[in-house]
Order: C-alpha cells, then sequence, then structure tokens
C-alpha cells in the first residue's frame, strides 16, 4: 500500500471506522484508491508541468537553471497532490467499491452530449458566448481548461474535437467522479 492509501485508510478508520470495519478486505480497498490516487496525481502533475514549462517557452525558457527546473517541477506535484487529495483522499462513505462507483457514476452523470449541444448553440449565437467567469465556472463544472471548451466552440465539428482529445476527457471524468465521491 503507498503512501496515499495508508493515509486515507487512517482518515477512514478515524471519520466512518464501522464502514472500514464492514470491509471485506480494508488493505485490498485502500491499496487499489492509494494506486488510483497516484495515478491522478502523476497525470495531473505532468499536465501542470507542461502548461507552466509552455508559459515558459513565450519567454525565455532556454534560460531556465535546473533548479528552476527541479522548483517548477515540485511545484506542479505539490499542486496535484493537494488538489487530488482534497477530490478524493476524504471521501465519506466507501459503501462501494471503487469500480462500482465509478459504473454507477457513469451512469448517473450529465452525458457529454450536454457539452456538445452547448457548444453547438455558442457556434449558432455567437453572441451568446458566456462571459469570462460563466466560462471559468463551466469549465471548472467539467474539470477541463477554458482553452478546450474555446477550442471546441471554434472546432468545425465540436464532435470531432471532443474526439480528438478523448485522452483529456476521460481525465476530465474521473477528475469529476473523484470529486463527486468527496
Amino acid at each position: 500500500m503507498n503512501q496515499y492509501g495508508r493515509r486515507m485508510m487512517r482518515a477512514w478508520s478515524q471519520r466512518a471506522p464501522e464502514r472500514v470495519a464492514q470491509m471485506e478486505n480494508p488493505d485490498a480497498f485502500f491499496t487499489q484508491l492509494g494506486q488510483e490516487v497516484e495515478g491522478q496525481i502523476l497525470s495531473l502533475s505532468a499536465q501542470l508541468e507542461a502548461n507552466s514549462a509552455g508559459m515558459l517557452a513565450t519567454g525565455s525558457f532556454s534560460e531556465e537553471t535546473y533548479l528552476q527546473d527541479v522548483a517548477r517541477r515540485m511545484t506542479a506535484r505539490r499542486i496535484a497532490e493537494e488538489v487530488v487529495m482534497n477530490q478524493l483522499a476524504w471521501i465519506s462513505d466507501p459503501a462501494l467499491p471503487l469500480d462500482e462507483a465509478r459504473e454507477e457514476w457513469n451512469q448517473t452523470s450529465p452525458s457529454i452530449e450536454n457539452l456538445i449541444r452547448w457548444a453547438e448553440r455558442m457556434q449558432d449565437a455567437p453572441d451568446l458566448m458566456p462571459s469570462t467567469a460563466d466560462l471559468e465556472q463551466k469549465a471548472k463544472d467539467w474539470a477541463v481548461p477554458v482553452e478546450f471548451l474555446e477550442g471546441m466552440v471554434q472546432a468545425e465539428i465540436p464532435r470531432a474535437y471532443l474526439n480528438e482529445h478523448q485522452a483529456m476527457l476521460d481525465e476530465a471524468a474521473t477528475i469529476r467522479f473523484l470529486r463527486e465521491l468527496h
């Protein structure tokens, strides 16, 4: 069991000891959950590193020193840990195994079709494009960058744009799922 699984096991044992006691195999559950958390952290950290490196590339990225590179990577990792642990680690109801909870969430969560219809409406009536604050909220709700939503609206066919960015959509769905487990 990794450090994240141990931290969650301690937290759940304090917050919901009766639920942990009812689990058939709490070690296996928290091992799997810890691995899930670590995967999310690595993925989000890589995205944050890429985004910050991209921003630096517009300036003097080639002048970044070794220590600045290490600091940028460590900062991305810490931010990713904080985000993922806040979204997942303190789940209050471990009633369902993680895979069953995800399956149930997939069946009941808003369909990606809603996002496609939204983009098509924005294309049909560009003057209806939401304010920056509303667009940021939509991005937060769907767990995607604002630039992703803007790219979808600018794409000739929003559905094709989503298909091209399926990996990002899958990651966003995982983040939304983990948020709701909280």
